[in-house]
């Protein structure tokens, strides 16, 4: 059985008839046959396409385990598979951490950072030396931090959401009709994720967007295609006459009562995509349109805060950056953004995808170069481990950032590999030149054979290891052997053979090298006269002192400038540089090529560690950007050009302003705590007053309430977001407390009326009455309410009508009738909409309230109905 038809048999007895269909959508989203299906394409479309399907029949964490259960039944759990070996203790710990972190976040697959924590888990289990395996083990719990740090910020995020549409909830919740049980029904879903610290960003989406129609609905009252909610349409009895608002010929009555069947089986019959709402805005009132103007606003900041997050790589783009900056200079202005924010997006995915592409051809083209360095497998396991790391990255859809340094460890890789090869054919000379010595020497020393000094500068001429060192020493030695025994002999052949010597014992210096070359070839023609030769000799030799002496100063200079670089001595370079001065004061002259290469070997590999440690600090700059992040990012910057440019570049600067940012990162963590808190207490004391400052703060303090919890997991933007949250609270919470102060003040003098009252009840009860009917209606009269009056029997009892009383009365009673009909539970509210104005009508047993207002009041006379209704019955 293929592992596409065991897909199928896990999958029919939960999803049925869907199975098929949705194992073929993840078929041709992979582009493969059903006969090539791999365990990791399994995976993905178990946790991508099955896990969505799942949710829509169980919670989002009971889906989660219910994929986990079958991943580990088919044994397609990545990262499955014991640790490597070479691991110590500590090390196979942090692997376990970052193998349990990676389960936990295996779900949100759309994050690169996931697919990049599994690269490094599969580069970490391949078994690297100690040095690489602990570099990755940092990154890996580097990329574990900044992925709890995401999951904080986007439960944060969506614990705002939960409180911004139960917010809306409340407002629309009088409507009534399916759109409010489908409302409620995701928000429980998102509640359900959200306990279980779990995002649930479809439902979020919908219910936000369905929320945002609905909103405009309430705040129109103008809906020009009503079969979307229990609408009823009656004609109007008589023509009302105008005062200052025109007359409607149809009006639309709403009875929150009446609601269509209630469907089962978990489906409420609401089609989400039919959801368009034609409003006629040119009848709606400039507070109307500009109320409605708010709200798409916060949706197209919402939406593009998401962009934002999703596409954070690109954003620098010239292109990008550009047209971001533009919208945002629309928002500012209070333009919603309407197609632009959509072609924005385009743009995004398509910078996004150009980026991904350019990536991976550097990474191919990476790979291709080190696929083809001919060096031990030791040498080039770090860098092809990085490269995993870089391939599931791009897998996963991100852009990683590391492809420069990966460059320059491949240059240094090849530079490696020139070295080697260099150091054979250097070998090879060096064996030529030693036999060529003992060649010379032979011939030379065979008068001499069998004194003391010969025979032992002959055996060693024998040893069969050779360096550059040793080769130099051994033509040192011939030189000075040659120069002694032609002293005795006074033989010219001997004293040329000494000078040869002398000028192949010099080290390779730049710029004497061609007079050495011609000096001996010079020696080679016997008519040249020996003095001037000698002479020569001897000239060149005080130039190579004079060089070497200053190149070897020049070492001690870089040696003594790194060593306060780096803030440690260099014991391993200091000593050789000292040998090397006294073999000059000596009169020996070394080769300080060696000596060169260790240092340059040294300085490039503080550059990689530096190059490592770049990376983290940069990654740090970015997640504290707008607490002093700037900052460190210019700093980070300025180190990286000085490590291109060859310099190893001083982070004293870089670790102190890091250590002040993450102290300024705690300081205002615990600023915000003592702000919410006293926030949260000013709150609590005011809400009682009602009203719309009420119903604007308590999102925000919910949200902030829910902030407060988090605050100790949560990064610099987060708690930003939470700042930002906060102030905005603190602004309408002076607001709220001076309309408490009034109420309160407004409390006592009725209080104060009230005594006056109490001591004539017995003279003036009716009075007393009245004044109580007269102060509930007050709290109805505000800015754009035209008429507020009490109806019973066909007579106004309190306020007054623009309008005939026995007309209101006559609507009241076809009211009463019309929901007797419809339904066995009485009406509770009626709304008559015309083209400016609304009719409230609320029934009170053998009395009737009746508010004529604009309709950008309606949300809000609602809700105050609702607060008030005990006490309307009372009258």
């Amino acid at each position: 059985m293929s592992l596409y038809q065991t897909l199928h048999k896990y999958l029919e007895p939960m999803l049925g008839e869907r199975a098929r269909a949705v194992l073929e959508e993840g078929l041709r989203r992979l582009q493969i046959a059903p006969e090539k299906l791999e365990a990791p394409q399994a995976e993905v479309i178990l946790k991508r396409l099955v896990y969505k399907e799942l949710q829509a029949k169980m919670s989002p964490g009971a889906a989660r385990s219910r994929v986990e259960e079958m991943l580990k039944e088919l044994g397609l759990a990545s990262g499955s598979g014991g640790s490597a070996p070479s691991l110590s203790a500590h090390a196979q710990a942090v692997l376990a951490d970052l193998e349990a972190g990676l389960k936990r976040f295996s779900l949100y697959l759309d994050w690169p950072e996931v697919g990049r924590l599994r690269g490094l888990i599969r580069a970490i289990k391949q078994g690297p030396e100690a040095s690489a395996a602990g570099a990755l083990l940092r990154e890996g719990q580097g990329v574990l931090a900044a992925l709890e740090e995401r999951l904080q910020a986007a439960l944060l995020r969506q614990t705002r959401d939960i409180a911004q549409l139960e917010a809306s909830l409340q407002r629309v919740q009088s409507v009534g009709g399916p759109k409010v049980r489908r409302l409620e029904n995701l928000i429980r879903q998102i509640r359900e994720a959200h306990a279980q610290e779990a995002l649930a960003s479809a439902e979020v989406e919908r219910a936000r967007a369905l929320a945002a129609e609905m909103r405009k609905l309430v705040e129109s009252s103008v809906v020009q295609n009503p079969e979307s909610e229990m609408a009823i349409t009656l004609d109007t009895i008589e023509d009302i006459p105008a005062i200052d608002c025109p007359t409607e010929p149809q009006v639309v009555l709403k009875d929150p009562t009446i609601e269509a069947p209630v469907q089962l089986e978990g489906d409420d019959g609401f089609d989400e995509e039919a959801l368009v709402l034609d409003l006629d805005f040119d009848a709606l009132t400039a507070e109307q349109q500009s109320r409605i103007r708010e709200i798409d606003l916060a949706e197209d900041a919402r939406r593009l805060e998401t962009l934002q997050e999703r596409y954070e790589a690109v954003l620098g783009l010239p292109q990008v950056a550009t047209e971001l900056a533009a919208l945002r200079e629309e928002l500012a202005a209070g333009n919603p953004l309407g197609e632009r924010l959509a072609a924005f997006a385009e743009l995004l995915k398509a910078a996004h995808a150009e980026a991904l592409a350019e990536a991976r051809v550097r990474y191919e083209w990476l790979a291709d170069r080190l696929g083809r360095l001919e060096l031990p497998p030791e040498k080039t396991a770090g860098v092809q481990a990085r490269l995993a790391v870089v391939l599931e990255t791009l897998e996963a859809g991100g852009l990683p950032q590391e492809l420069v340094e990966l460059e320059r460890a491949v240059e240094g890789l090849e530079a490696e590999e020139k070295a080697s090869r260099e150091a054979r054919e250097r070998q090879a000379r060096l064996e030529a030149a030693l036999a060529t010595l003992r060649t010379e020497a032979e011939l030379a020393f065979s008068p001499f054979r069998g004194r003391p000094q010969v025979e032992s500068f002959v055996a060693a001429l024998l040893a069969p290891d050779i360096s550059e060192a040793r080769l130099q020493t051994l033509r040192q030695e011939l030189s000075e052997l040659l120069t002694h025994l032609a002293r005795e002999r006074e033989e010219e052949s001997l004293k040329r053979m000494g000078l040869r010597a002398t000028l192949q014992a010099l080290p390779p210096l730049n710029g004497l090298e061609a007079d050495r070359k011609a000096l001996l070839s010079r020696l080679e023609e016997e008519s040249r006269p020996l003095a001037d030769l000698e002479a020569a000799v001897n000239r060149l030799v005080l130039q190579a002192k004079e060089v070497l002496g200053r190149r070897l100063e020049a070492l001690e200079a870089r040696i003594r400038k790194l060593e306060k670089t780096l803030k440690e001595s260099l014991i391993e370079l200091k000593q050789p540089l000292q040998v090397a001065r006294e073999a000059l004061a000596e009169g020996r002259l070394t080769d300080p090529s060696p000596l060169e290469r260790a240092l340059e070997e040294l300085v490039a590999a503080r550059q990689s560690a530096i190059a490592e440690e770049l990376s983290r600090y940069e990654m740090a700059a970015r997640s504290m950007r707008g607490l002093g992040g700037e900052a460190l990012e210019e700093k980070v910057a300025q180190a990286r050009a000085c490590l291109q440019a060859g310099e190893l570049p001083d982070l004293s600067e870089v670790h102190a302003l890091l250590g002040r940012l993450r102290q300024a990162q705690e300081t205002l963590r615990s600023e915000l705590q003592t702000r919410i808190k006293a926030l949260l207490e000013a709150y609590h004391a005011h809400k009682g007053v009602g009203g719309e400052t009420a119903m604007r703060i308590k999102p925000l303090c919910d949200f902030l309430s829910s902030a407060a919890e988090r605050l100790p997991r949560l990064g610099v933007s987060s708690l930003l977001e939470v700042r930002h949250a906060l102030e905005e609270a603190e602004r309408l919470e002076t607001q709220l407390a001076q309309e408490y102060a009034a109420a309160q003040s407004l409390m006592q003098e009725l209080k104060q009326a009230d005594i006056e009252s109490l001591l004539n009840v017995f003279e003036a009860p009716v009075q007393a009455a009245a004044l109580v009917t007269q102060e509930l209606l007050g709290s109805f009269q505000m800015r754009g309410v035209e008429a507020v009056a009490l109806l019973e029997a066909g007579q106004v009892v309190a306020g007054s009508l623009p309008f005939s009383a026995s007309s209101a009365q006559v609507v009241f009673d076809d009211l009463l009738n019309l929901a007797q009909e419809l339904s066995a539970e009485p009406a509770q509210l009626a709304v008559i909409s015309l083209p400016q104005w609304v009719l409230l009508l609320v029934p009170l047993k053998r009395k009737g309230l009746m508010i004529l207002a604009e309709k950008a009041l309606l949300s809000r006379l609602l809700a105050l109905i609702e607060r008030q209704r005990e006490a309307l019955l009372s009258l």
